[in-house]
């Protein structure tokens, strides 16, 4: 299946899923925003309406590809729109960059992201709308959990796990057999050598703290 695809969400984490679209010669429909008015362009799509447009009849005949972006305590967002497609019933294809290696006995399900640089290696599962961010490099046997996202230039060593809507920062070593629970944070750049909980923030040096206490 081919459909043309429309892109939900029109900031920076978008404009690199329409690249990574036109890179794999797929045809941009248009994008979903609240940010602009339907008729207006956006980086040269047209803006075809808000989030309500999925509940409308014109909705059928295209694929979507979700352009929000997941940051730590903003992962809601990305996670409510995925569910949101799931809801309607509607395709959301898997994006690979072309630059980026995946092997061909990596199991990839519906509506993962894999962009430009990463490597995913043997033996890989990425649950459905996981982010592989830029350059990062999953090795064998690693399963990544539904929603999570591994920012730019991580690194997860052999027979990693990563929970569902987790997040793994940019930069971060999380070595092999390691448990990265359901909604846990590692910060950028840290080097992970134990389990973290899930709801639990890793930073090195630091104890694990629960998301959403106090500071």
């Amino acid at each position: 299946m081919n459909e043309p695809v429309v892109i939900l969400g029109s900031g920076g984490h978008a404009r690199v899923v329409l690249d990574v679209l036109q890179c794999m010669g797929r045809t941009v429909a248009g994008v979903l925003t609240p940010e602009q008015p339907v008729g207006a362009e956006w980086d040269g799509v047209p803006v075809l309406g808000d989030d309500a447009w999925l509940a409308s009849a014109q909705a059928a005949g295209y694929a979507y590809a979700v352009g929000i972006g997941a940051v730590p305590g903003r992962m809601g967002l990305r996670q409510a729109m995925c569910a949101r497609l799931r809801q309607l019933g509607l395709p959301v294809p898997a994006l690979v960059h072309p630059s980026a290696v995946v092997s061909r006995r990596a199991a990839v399900a519906d509506g993962v992201q894999v962009m430009a640089g990463a490597i995913v290696q043997p033996g890989v599962s990425l649950g459905m709308h996981a982010l592989i961010n830029t350059g990062a490099r999953i090795d064998h046997d690693t399963v990544i959990g539904e929603g999570a996202h591994i920012a730019p230039s991580a690194v997860l060593c052999g027979d990693v796990r990563v929970g569902a809507g987790a997040f793994v920062g940019a930069g971060a070593v999380v070595l092999p057999r390691v448990v990265i629970g359901d909604g846990a944070e590692v910060a950028a750049g840290a080097t992970v050598t134990c389990d973290v909980p899930p709801r639990h923030r890793y930073i090195p040096g630091h104890p694990f703290k629960r998301l959403g206490d106090p500071t």
